[in-house]
């Protein structure tokens, strides 16, 4: 009795590990599996790709207007940067910075607000939505 139940969880853990494990990769163009390539339309794994450029755009933070800049390239979002804002320097710089990362990381503006800059991050947020709204994601 005992040995069947390590037989079965062994086989449990060896059959979640190869479900975890993935052999995609993904660029702009193209989705790489490990024996073929997918060319990809306007979707890439449910994302829409983006027109190339620059865009600005602005949100409400607590102390005033934060003005924010998206570069896209590729179709996808690599720098987001905030270019002016009225908020308590050195408080926000980090929130800023994070959410940066965070929101080219998932290509999205879905992200959750830095705590301690709620609403600077919320201003970020919007701005970045505003963006991606200029590079053809319909909101």
């Amino acid at each position: 009795m005992k040995k069947s139940k390590v037989i079965v969880a062994i086989a449990l853990c060896g059959t979640l590990f190869c479900a975890c494990t993935s052999k995609e990769s993904y660029s702009a163009n193209s989705i790489k599996t490990e024996n073929n390539t997918i060319y990809l339309g306007n979707e890439a794994s449910g994302r829409r790709l983006l027109k190339d450029g620059e865009y600005t755009a602005e949100g409400e933070g607590l102390q005033g207007p934060i003005k924010v800049r998206m570069r896209v390239r590729d179709g996808f979002i690599d720098r987001i940067e905030v270019v002016e804002h009225s908020e308590n320097s050195g408080v926000v710089e980090e929130a800023f910075s994070s959410l940066s990362r965070t929101m080219i990381k998932k290509q999205s503006a879905e992200v959750d607000t830095v705590s301690g800059a709620t609403e600077a991050s919320m201003g970020v947020i919007d701005a970045v939505r505003k963006c991606m709204r200029q590079a053809g994601v319909e909101a």
